[in-house]
Parts: structure tokens; C-alpha cells; sequence
């Protein structure tokens, strides 16, 4: 898209026209770009939008061409003025140049201004103060997650322990009850020989008081045969204390 003066001033070629028709190739396709920009600066978040990002990044980089096809233009102007025995142009075709020029040039600056001006700056500020926004929510509800979480880890920690501990208790609370059973079984046999002890000592106390009648029968013969001078009574009576003392010693060992 480059006209070169130097060219233009060693030879009789005007090369105005082809620049002219490149010049207004490139302002309709900046403009076709920058009415996609202005769509998508209104209706996408352009801090995110990384179509809209590249879309202003090529847009920049086409009006910086167009800028220096201008600079071009206006210098091939500038050298038919200087040169106008070569250059055999009428006043107005060179003030339709100009005019050519200067609406061109207006086209770029309108452009130019679009990108750079307060409402598209502030669309684009509050754009990115938006995407720092949800960011700074997203960290924080991220954080409230994993407090969350840790949170319910710890409760789930702390009720696995409760319930260790209840089946601890629990296990030691059957010990309990199974030494109690024990200790009542004991006690349950140990009261049942006492109570035969007991029935023994009983039938003992009963079986001396009927040794003792007899005892007290076996003295008084005793006394009457002290009395007497019958052998035959002297023996029964031996005899009979000699049973007697037989069947105490066997109450005794049974």
C-alpha cells in the first residue's frame, strides 16, 4: 500500500490511483472490522473475549497501515504540487485529491478516536472490574468451599470418635455386667453351702440332742447300777456307753 515519491518525481507516472483505490480498500475493511468491534464491545465482556481482544489488536495494526498509506497520499500530493510541469493535473483534480485525502484521513481519526474514546474506556473498565469481581468471588466461595469441607471432615472425625468411644463404654459396661453375673453365680453358691453347712450343723445339733437324752437315759442306768451288784447290768450299761461314744464319733465325721 505504499506510493513512493521518489518514483513519482523521476518519472511522469502518476501512481495516485492505484494508491487511492488501496486506500479505500483498507478504510472499508477498518471499517467493516470496527463495526464488528463496536458490536462486540456492547455485547461481550471484553476483558474475556479473547475474539474482541484479538479483533482490536488486528484493528489497531490495520489503522496503523492506513496511517502511513495517508502519510503516503499526502506526500504524493505535496509532490505534484512542487512539480506540477510533470504532473499535468488541473486545479481540480488536485483539489479532488485533497478532498479524497482529507476524508480519508477523517475516517481513520473517526476510527482511531472510537477505540480510545471514554465510552469504549469505560465499557472496558468496568468490563475487566467485573471479571476481577467474579474472580474474587470465585476465590472466596472456593475458600468457604474447602472451609466447608474441612469443617465436615472435622465433624465426621469428631462423631467417629464419639462412636468408638460409646462402643468402648459399651464393651467396658458388658464386662461389668458379665463380672456381676459372675460375682452373683459365686455368691448364688457360696449362700446355697452355707445353707447346707447350715441344714448340717442342724441335723448335727439334732443328732447330739438325741445322743444327749440318750446320754442322760445311759447316766441315770449309770447311777442305778452303781447301785446294784448285777454283772449282767454292769455289762449292757458298758456296752452301751461304749456305742454311745461309737455313734458320736461317727456324727462327728460324717
Amino acid at each position: 500500500y505504499t506510493v513512493y515519491t521518489r518514483d513519482m518525481l523521476s518519472t511522469s507516472t502518476d501512481p495516485f490511483d492505484v494508491a487511492r483505490d488501496e486506500v479505500e480498500a483498507l478504510i472499508r475493511k477498518v471499517r467493516s472490522m470496527h463495526k464488528e468491534w463496536q458490536k462486540l464491545l456492547q455485547s461481550e465482556n471484553t476483558a474475556e473475549s479473547r475474539k474482541f481482544q484479538d479483533l482490536q489488536k488486528e484493528l489497531a495494526a490495520e489503522l496503523s497501515i492506513l496511517s502511513g498509506d495517508l502519510a503516503e497520499v499526502d506526500a504524493s500530493i505535496k509532490a505534484v504540487e512542487d512539480n506540477r510541469e510533470r504532473f499535468h493535473l488541473s486545479d481540480a483534480q488536485l483539489a479532488a485529491r485533497k478532498e479524497f485525502l482529507s476524508v480519508s484521513q477523517a475516517a481513520h481519526r473517526e476510527i482511531q478516536s472510537s477505540l480510545s474514546s471514554p465510552a469504549a474506556r469505560s465499557k472496558m473498565d468496568e468490563d475487566q472490574k467485573q471479571v476481577l469481581f467474579r474472580r474474587q468471588k470465585q476465590a472466596e466461595e472456593t475458600q468457604q468451599r474447602q472451609l466447608a469441607q474441612e469443617s465436615k471432615a472435622f465433624l465426621e472425625e469428631q462423631r467417629l470418635l464419639q462412636r468408638q468411644l460409646i462402643a468402648q463404654q459399651e464393651d467396658e459396661l458388658l464386662l461389668l455386667e458379665q463380672g456381676a453375673q459372675r460375682l452373683g453365680q459365686v455368691a448364688h453358691t457360696i449362700n446355697g453351702e452355707l445353707e447346707s453347712q447350715q441344714k448340717l450343723l442342724d441335723e448335727l445339733n439334732q443328732d447330739i440332742e438325741k445322743e444327749m437324752e440318750r446320754m442322760d437315759v445311759v447316766t441315770k442306768g449309770m447311777g442305778t447300777l452303781l447301785k446294784t451288784s448285777n454283772k449282767a447290768q454292769i455289762y449292757s450299761v458298758g456296752g452301751a456307753i461304749v456305742l454311745f461314744v461309737i455313734l458320736v464319733f461317727l456324727i462327728l465325721n460324717t
